[in-house]
């Protein structure tokens, strides 16, 4: 098999401002894992050109591929936290809020309640799991069923003070009734959730500066990307939920 150098995929990819899936890199030669993934995290989706469901098919191409080269679980939760926040997060801003609503595909016509919201994304990242059956659990019983490290917490400061010295992951938060996801970067926290204030809908906005956040008196949180989870998330094994 003709191997190209890898200079030459890295320029061929910014030329055409292109998404490199591993079938791709595979077939052109790249046998090394770590430049496998490499390729994979600093060659982005071109979001807007693709559509929704493109993406997600791509997602889970690159998923299998990390799976079957052993790429080790910290690089596979970079990949994650980059994936989940350039590339399916902004695809549903602009879809609305309602309690009622459990849409599985993003858009302005659209509409999604909060636990659907964590539950279906979290899903298109690739887990296998019945997204109706975790959306309908108590929002603590969602962070007690798919986190590690879960804590309870009563004030919003010392929450976000402990979360501040933690590693960089994605948290699945419940609080008194509302859910949403924590994406932690360095020492920053984002909210990410579907906002029911004015049936705003998804939206990603700094944690402390959260209305919906600040809103409860009891929070319970957990960190999603496990080694354990990481390798459900790989091998697509079905994740069941008790009520």
């Amino acid at each position: 098999m003709l191997e190209y150098p890898t200079f030459y995929l890295l320029k061929l990819a910014i030329k055409y401002e292109t998404t490199i899936s591993p079938l791709f890199l595979l077939n052109y030669g790249v046998k090394n894992r770590y430049l496998l993934f490499f390729l994979l995290c600093y060659c982005p989706f071109a979001i807007g050109q693709q559509t929704y469901t493109q993406v997600v098919a791509e997602i889970k191409k690159d998923r299998l591929s990390m799976a079957a080269h052993a790429i080790p679980y910290d690089s596979c939760s970079t990949y994650f936290l980059d994936r989940f926040e350039k590339v399916i997060f902004p695809y549903w801003e602009g879809t609305r809020w309602d309690y009622n609503y459990y849409t599985n595909t993003p858009g302005q016509d659209k509409v999604i309640a909060c636990g659907y919201f964590v539950s279906t994304t979290l899903k298109h990242m690739g887990f296998n799991w019945n997204r109706y059956d975790l959306a309908k659990l108590y929002s603590h019983d969602m962070v007690e069923q798919t986190c590690s490290g879960v804590r309870a917490y009563s004030d919003l400061t010392t929450l976000l003070a402990t979360l501040k010295k933690q590693g960089d992951n994605l948290y699945m938060v419940g609080l008194d009734n509302h859910v949403g996801l924590l994406l932690k970067r360095q020492s920053h926290s984002w909210f990410i959730h579907s906002n029911y204030i004015n049936s705003m809908g998804p939206i990603m906005e700094k944690a402390s500066d959260s209305r919906a956040f600040a809103s409860s008196s009891n929070y319970k949180i957990g960190f999603l990307l496990s080694d354990a989870m990481l390798e459900k998330w790989l091998k697509g094994t079905l994740i069941t939920f008790t009520r």
